[in-house]
Parts: structure tokens; C-alpha cells; sequence
């Protein structure tokens, strides 16, 4: 049986929500990923406010195109650890995300001092929790207070919550310098979710926006997915994130950029079986 597999918005990030969700279930997908909350990080270069966002306004009408079609929501995207986080500032786009069926929130780590960030990290566990959502916390190479998987794993194990988790995205493990080894070394329980992809080389750099929205549907790449995702947790749910602006300025259409992406990820996913 195929794992089930979920569409991040990313992927056709030109596309309106209720759109997003019609390509979800032709590809069979069980699940959408999208962005609740346009935050203000320290990125260079980054403009979430570009990013369609489920919220009050469209609320209803996304609801009804998840419901029409059979799509639920894995992830909502993004609440980052930042130094002076007023939680207030994240709670209307929690409620909104509950209320669609959101299982997860995804945060990263922005705050250097890490005694402060360990704090409003359980703050903002805390907080998800009374909504009923699970926390996604993605390393990578943009934010340096937590910039390696083994660093994630420090912050989950020393938060004390449960219902915080790693997410291991294929792009910033190989960025970071991570191995399906490192993978490997981490306990099952402690993954959170997974978002799939590939690329060409395994260099390290900690600065690699634009390959973030340029990345290759697995198999196009030359990355060790099939040791990666070998070492990752069978249960770890895995979210198809393959945005790609080499394509979209070839004039590949958004549906088939997700059907490639999605055919290409479950290929290699039913291809494997995981370790544990």
C-alpha cells in the first residue's frame, strides 16, 4: 500500500486555495499543506506575505472544497521562534488552522539565545496544544540557531513537550551536511513529519534561498532519498514540497507540476522499506 502523501502549497504556490485542494485529490493525495501566518523573520529575501494564506475571510469556502473532496490538511505554515514572540500574534491563525483539520504548525528557530528560544519554544508547544496541534520543528541552513538536525533534536529533547516533533525536509538535511546516518541516529518517536524532494550535489551552504523554490521531483536529483527516507520512520507522514521556478518559467502548468512531483515522490516512496 502507497504512504500516504500530502501537497504542499509550494508546489503550486500560484494557485488559490480551493484550486490547490481540487489538485490534492487527483493526485490521490490525502492531505494539503499551507500557509495560516505571514510572518516577519529575519530572512533576507524572503516575502511570505506572497503566500495565499487560509484565514477568517475564505475560511468557509476552503472548509467546503476539503470537505467536497476528501482532502484534510497536514501542516500549517509558519510560527518561528523569535526573540520577543508575543504568542497573541499566533493564535488567530492556530484557531483557523484547528478549524480546518490542521494536525500540525511548523516553527524554526530564529532567537540565537538559546536559553530564551528553549522557553518560548515550550510557550508556543503550549500554545498549539490547546488547539489541538502538534509542532513541526524544521532545521536548516537559514536559521542559525538551529541549523542541523542534531540541533533540532536537542531543542525537542530538552523542550519537554509532547507534542513537538522534527521535521526533516531532504532539502535543508543535505544543505546542513546531514546523512541518512544522522537520520538514522535519531529515535523514531522524535519525527514530526517529513517534506520530500531533490536536488543536484550534496554541498553545504547556509545560503540557498533560491534552490528553495527550485527544487526537482525525486528521482530527478541526485540525493540519497532512497537511503534518507529508508532511515525515516514509516509512520512519519511525508509532505510533497517541490516548488519550481525553472518550470513555471518553461510554462509547465501547475497540475502537471504536482502530478510529476506527487508520481515521482510516491514512486520512490513505495520503492523502499523503512528501517523501522
Amino acid at each position: 500500500m502507497s504512504r500516504p502523501l500530502a501537497l504542499h502549497h509550494l508546489t503550486v504556490r500560484e494557485l488559490p486555495l480551493v484550486e490547490l485542494v481540487e489538485i490534492a485529490a487527483e493526485n490521490d493525495c490525502e492531505a494539503i499543506c499551507v500557509f495560516a501566518h505571514a510572518p516577519r523573520v529575519p530572512i533576507p529575501g524572503a516575502k511570505f506575505t506572497e503566500y495565499p494564506t487560509v484565514n477568517r475571510a475564505n475560511q468557509a469556502e476552503v472548509l467546503a472544497a476539503l470537505r467536497a473532496n476528501g482532502i484534510g490538511v497536514g501542516n500549517i505554515e509558519f510560527f518561528p521562534v523569535t526573540a520577543g514572540l508575543d504568542l497573541d500574534d499566533y493564535r488567530e491563525a492556530f484557531a483557523v488552522g484547528a478549524e480546518v483539520g490542521a494536525k500540525r504548525a511548523v516553527t524554526h528557530i530564529h532567537d540565537t539565545d538559546d536559553s530564551r528560544s528553549l522557553d518560548t519554544l515550550g510557550r508556543l508547544c503550549d500554545e498549539a496544544a490547546r488547539f489541538g496541534l502538534k509542532l513541526g520543528l524544521e532545521f536548516m541552513g537559514l536559521t542559525p540557531a538551529c541549523a542541523s538536525i542534531q540541533r533540532a533534536f536537542w531543542f525537542v529533547e530538552n523542550v519537554g513537550r509532547p507534542n513537538i516533533g522534527i521535521a526533516l525536509d531532504a532539502l535543508h538535511l543535505v544543505r546542513t551536511g546531514g546523512t541518512p546516518e544522522d537520520v538514522a541516529a535519531i529515535p523514531a518517536e522524535q519525527f514530526c513529519y517529513s517534506q520530500i524532494c531533490d536536488g543536484h550535489g550534496l554541498f553545504v551552504t547556509g545560503d540557498y534561498r533560491g534552490e528553495g523554490q527550485d527544487r526537482e521531483p525525486p528521482g530527478d536529483g541526485d540525493w540519497p532519498l532512497r537511503a534518507i527516507y529508508s532511515a525515516l520512520p514509516a509512520a512519519t507522514p511525508i509532505d510533497v514540497e517541490v516548488p519550481s521556478t525553472t518550470r513555471v518559467a518553461q510554462g509547465v502548468s501547475p497540475r502537471e507540476r504536482a502530478r510529476r512531483a506527487v508520481e515521482r515522490s510516491r514512486a520512490l516512496l513505495d520503492s523502499i522499506q523503512p528501517h523501522r
